[in-house]
């Protein structure tokens, strides 16, 4: 089994379409094609179904992508921590809201590659029900979250800001023009607010 093998699994479990995956990872289709089924091969098992046009991950599938990711990270750990030259190397993995996502992210992306060009950021939806146990496993480096209060054992946290809350409403509703909302004004409304994950 090869690194670059679980690489290429991970862009077609990833996007389920062998096309956008070999186009992602800059490969012919046909190359893509080969390395799934030397994995398989390897690992005997299928790890893809094919219906068609429709590509799904079958049971095995599924379970590789966990340790694929990990086993992904241990070798960047490892080109980090081994390989040459003093510059900083590997990835960092995090969780964000993506309403938080949306507004920081780009300065954050662009004033860390600055610094840092050697690391591959990666950031996903955050799901807090599971935070503790993949921070645990080294699924991912660490989160950020929108929430008063975090209680974890054997996870630093620290709290970063307070973000206004605000209500965005027709211009013509009767909320519209009030300088502040309380709660009490809610009830009863239907109200769209984001996840607190």
């Amino acid at each position: 089994m090869e690194i670059r093998h679980l690489r290429t699994f991970l862009a077609v479990a990833r996007r389920l379409n062998f096309t956008r995956a070999a186009e992602d990872l800059h490969l012919a289709q046909s190359s893509v094609s080969a390395q799934i089924r030397e994995l398989e091969a390897d690992l005997e098992v299928r790890l893809f179904d094919r219906l068609g046009r429709q590509v799904l991950l079958t049971e095995a599938g599924r379970r590789l992508v966990e340790y694929a990711r990990r086993m992904q990270a241990m070798a960047e750990e490892l080109r980090s921590e081994v390989g040459r030259g003093e510059e900083a190397r590997g990835s960092l993995c995090a969780r964000v809201p993506a309403t938080l996502a949306q507004v920081y992210v780009p300065e954050v992306v662009a004033r860390f590659h600055a610094a840092l060009p050697g690391v591959r950021l990666e950031f996903i939806h955050c799901d807090d029900a599971r935070l503790r146990q993949e921070l645990g496993a080294g699924r991912i480096d660490l989160a950020f979250l929108l929430t008063e209060n975090v209680a974890m054992d054997g996870v630093n946290v620290r709290y970063l800001r307070s973000e206004p809350l605000v209500l965005a409403a027709a211009p013509g509703h009767e909320l519209a023009n009030r300088p502040a909302v309380a709660p009490a004004d809610l009830e009863g409304r239907t109200v769209l607010r984001p996840r607190t994950d």
